[in-house]
């Protein structure tokens, strides 16, 4: 458990002077390194350091799982920033559980156009692991643990490539890509980590408590993760444009495991396998903006209704495996419950269709949302296999008699049902 603490401690205090002394000397090889465009490889041990700030042009590298630097007073550890080019290799970097500033990081960096962290440790940080402003580069083949906040945090980035890193045991995000304009193109791919064990200590009925969180960022993709153990969600997308979420390999969650929410466009979720969460993928909020989505290929297994917020009650959909209110093709997913729903076309039903999907052990297959002002729907050509109905209409969380898969079943407007298989 991290120890959050206001002031160094007394350990920590008689480690400052010769910690003084190593930052002031290890500043100084940086620059004259720098300078020539050299690299500083330092050798295997532990290093203790006041907070050092990099200049422009640094190489700083370690021995590979040997080489620590480790904080000793107030956080960051190490930051830059207005660089052109910021390199750190092979290097265990221990925050020792020191004070940082919340929403700072054990390494801090802003403005810095080509960042490239490999092969490094980030570790026992009281605030977030890594804090990026206006950053771009590469976080490749990292680990992330035992950190009080979010492991990655990326603001208004250039686009970062997020690859092969683990990301565990974080108190509120694992990555997160965040823009202050919703829809303002980032371009970050995060790409093959895994991440797990993280939680909501921060509360909220969202925010926090996800693998993955894109917050108003523009076509990031998200792809071929593993991620597992989340207090909330797997990928959260919360008002991001064209963001892209493929090939995920998610497992157990508190809540949905992929959102697309309050503003979020033409998303995409594909080839995703789900299991062991509260519900599978919604795209949600078109009253809040949401518009546009493509969900196809997924699987999605094992649900169990969990509440992480007690206030969110029966509108939160848990059991169902997908839902979507607006210009959404729900296309080719497989599945399998235990689970309440299927597929779910809500909101105001406008221009939705759910499609050779194959759905099983649920009570309901697809359900559809009626009233006055509902739009277009196409329900066809699925294998829906429910225990109380195939193809059912709502009126708010109420199910209405009938099952439109039937003989002779009731016509509503603006609804197309066909060539579906149920048993």
């Amino acid at each position: 458990m991290l120890r959050l603490c206001c002031a160094v401690s007394i350990s920590q205090v008689s480690q400052i002077p010769a910690a003084h002394a190593r930052t002031a000397d290890l500043a100084l090889r940086l620059r004259e390194a720098a300078a020539r465009g050299a690299a500083v490889n330092l050798p295997a041990g532990e290093i203790s350091l006041m907070g050092l700030d990099l200049p422009d042009g640094t190489i700083l590298k370690g021995v590979p799982g040997r080489t620590v630097l480790k904080l000793a007073g107030l956080g960051p550890l190490l930051s830059a920033s207005m660089a052109k080019r910021i390199t750190l290799e092979s290097l265990i970097l221990e925050g020792a559980e020191a004070f940082i500033p919340r929403e700072k990081g054990l390494l801090d960096f802003a403005d810095v156009i080509d960042l490239a962290i490999r092969d490094c440790v980030i570790r026992r940080s009281t605030a977030r692991g890594v804090n990026l402003l206006r950053c771009g580069g590469v976080f490749a083949g990292n680990t992330i643990e035992t950190v009080a906040d979010s492991g990655f945090h990326s603001l208004d980035g250039l686009g970062i490539d997020v690859d092969d890193n683990l990301v565990r045991k974080c108190g509120d995000n694992g990555v997160v890509v965040f823009t202050t304009t919703a829809g303002r193109y980032e371009g970050s791919r995060i790409r093959n980590n895994r991440i797990e064990d993280i939680l909501n200590r921060s509360g909220g009925n969202g925010p926090f408590g996800n693998g993955v969180l894109i917050w108003g960022a523009g076509a990031v993709r998200v792809a071929h993760n593993r991620i597992s153990r989340c207090a909330y969600t797997a990928v959260r997308n919360n008002s991001g444009h064209g963001v892209e979420v493929i090939g995920n390999d998610c497992r157990t969650f508190g809540e949905k495991a992929m959102y697309a929410e309050f503003g979020a466009k033409n998303a995409v979720f594909r080839d995703n396998r789900i299991e062991d969460a509260g519900a599978g993928i919604a795209v949600a909020n078109s009253d809040k903006g949401t518009d546009g989505a493509v969900i196809s290929g997924n699987v999605i297994i094992g649900m169990r209704e969990s509440h992480p917020d007690s206030d969110f009650g029966p509108d939160m959909l848990w059991l169902t495996g997908i839902l979507a209110e607006k210009n959404a093709d729900i296309v080719g997913n497989r599945i399998v419950g235990p689970g309440w729903i299927g597929v779910a076309l809500g909101g105001w039903r406008e221009n939705l269709r759910a499609e050779a999907n194959d759905i099983a052990g649920v009570d309901y297959g697809v359900v559809f949302a009626t009233g006055e002002g509902a739009g277009d729907a196409l329900i066809a050509r699925n294998r829906i296999r429910a225990r109380k109905g195939a193809i059912v209409a709502t009126a708010g969380t109420e199910f209405l008699p009938g099952d439109l898969a039937a003989p002779g079943a009731r016509k509503y407007p603006r609804l197309t049902v066909r060539d579906n298989e149920t048993t």
